[in-house]
């Protein structure tokens, strides 16, 4: 069993499904404030009301694990690990990094770190080393953050959105290299 960490004023628990509408909240506050920096458009609109809702969270909790960061029973960040997913261009590791996110009121406390090491602990367990993960190649603040931790990038893809294509840059764990 994978222990709990208690850090400061926050800890690590698996997420539950009763955690499914602040999941959905914490998602759309943090993926708004990260990829919304030139307002709201049609595309961003109606990707976050299709899939940052309470019911994909509680179908997510089905098909991946996920952690979060909790003070006072408020959730702070958390970070989706999906099992049996490798990046089609590198098929040894299998373990997808799905999402991490951090309120940004609570960036630059350590929970980004926690959170990532116990990923990356919770998948060294399941004997599917390294993590791989992708970030928005315009997010500068989470790749250094993913090569502070002996992330490097290993390939490009383009996530899909109604008004276009955005680059994100794929990262694989400092445990492998391809």
């Amino acid at each position: 069993m994978l222990p709990t960490y208690k850090t400061l004023s926050f800890s690590l628990r698996p997420a539950r499904a009763d955690d499914s509408a602040k999941l959905a909240a914490l998602a759309l506050q943090v993926w708004l404030h990260t990829y919304a920096a030139k307002g709201i458009s049609d595309a961003i609109a109606n990707y976050v009301h299709s899939e940052l809702t309470p019911a994909k969270f509680a179908q997510l909790l089905n098909e991946a694990h996920l952690v979060v960061a909790e003070q006072d029973g408020n959730l702070l960040g958390y970070a989706a690990i999906k099992i049996g997913r490798p990046w089609e261009n590198y098929a040894a590791s299998t373990v997808e990094l799905a999402t991490l996110y951090v309120q940004a009121h609570y960036t630059g406390k350590n929970i980004g770190t926690q959170l990532l090491q116990y990923a990356s602990a919770w998948a060294q367990q399941q004997h599917q080393q390294p993590l791989w993960l992708m970030v928005n190649a315009q997010n500068e603040n989470a790749i250094r953050f993913y090569h502070k931790h002996g992330y490097t990038k290993i390939g490009t893809h383009y996530f899909k959105l109604e008004d276009g294509e955005y680059e994100n840059h794929v990262l694989l764990g400092p445990d492998e290299k391809p």
